[in-house]
């Protein structure tokens, strides 16, 4: 069995060290990453995702609100309502020039509640995807039930 000198140990448990420490340090960097992607999650209908590819869909799109959106009967007087109201066409405004530049055009914006009607191609879907600081969910705004 080999031998090591007491001056070559620490040289050597340095040298395996090394990598670990690197491990360690790259982890500290992407994590906080992982952390706010998380913070950020959004959902988007399979759907939604399948009918872009074959050309323009119909969507509502939820916002995300910092503070998020609470239903106007809790707030606790008219100027709430009218700030919550505010926050929700200015977060829809930031989502429309987020879009600039992709193909969709503007079905309904919503007064009261953080949505938006929206019809898009795939380059926006893309758009909405990395949007997650804006969109909470991506749903289809097909009609699932047709009246007779």
């Amino acid at each position: 069995m080999p031998s090591f000198s007491s001056s070559l140990a620490p040289q050597t448990c340095r040298r395996a060290l090394q990598p670990v420490g690197c491990l360690l340090l790259i982890l500290l960097c992407v994590a906080p990453g992982a952390i706010v992607s998380d913070a950020f999650a959004q959902a988007i209908d399979p759907a939604v995702r399948t009918a872009a590819a074959a050309g323009p869909v119909r969507v509502i799109v939820e916002l995300r609100l910092r503070p998020p959106f609470r239903p106007e009967g809790e707030l606790s007087s008219p100027a709430a309502v009218e700030a919550q109201r505010r926050a929700i066409a200015q977060a829809q405004d930031d989502l429309l020039a987020n879009l600039a530049g992709t193909s969709f055009s503007v079905g309904r914006k919503y007064d009261g509640l953080p949505l938006i009607a929206l019809e898009i191609g795939a380059d926006a879907l893309a758009r909405l995807e990395a949007a997650g600081a804006l969109v909470t969910r991506v749903s289809s705004d097909s009609p699932r039930f047709r009246q007779p």
